[in-house]
């Protein structure tokens, strides 16, 4: 087996490639992107439009009853923002939306 064939990993320290990691990007343009479509609306009504939000009950019953829980949702669904909301407000009531 020739070392060609195999991927070349450099050392921490190997600046050998720096010009081609930090060279600038042939177009520079700027996208328009929006992370979050509904950014004009307040905060209770963007939770609200959620793709989670319609499995706020039954989410919160399988917290309830059972000791593990896996929840798989696309990116941006609310799953790490708005589920452990909710099960704050299970052990603090103050907290329920």
């Amino acid at each position: 087996m020739s070392a060609s064939r195999f991927p070349k990993f450099l050392k921490p320290d190997d600046e050998s490639f720096a010009s081609e990691r930090d060279a600038a990007p042939a177009d520079d343009h700027v996208t328009s992107f929006v992370f979050n479509a509904h950014q004009s609306l307040n905060l209770a009504a963007q939770r609200e439009r959620l793709p989670i939000r319609s499995y706020r009950d039954q989410i919160l019953y399988c917290l309830e009853h059972y000791q593990t829980l896996v929840l798989v949702g696309e990116t941006g669904s609310g799953k790490s923002t708005q589920v452990p909301q909710g099960a704050c407000g299970i052990v603090y009531p103050a907290f329920r939306q």
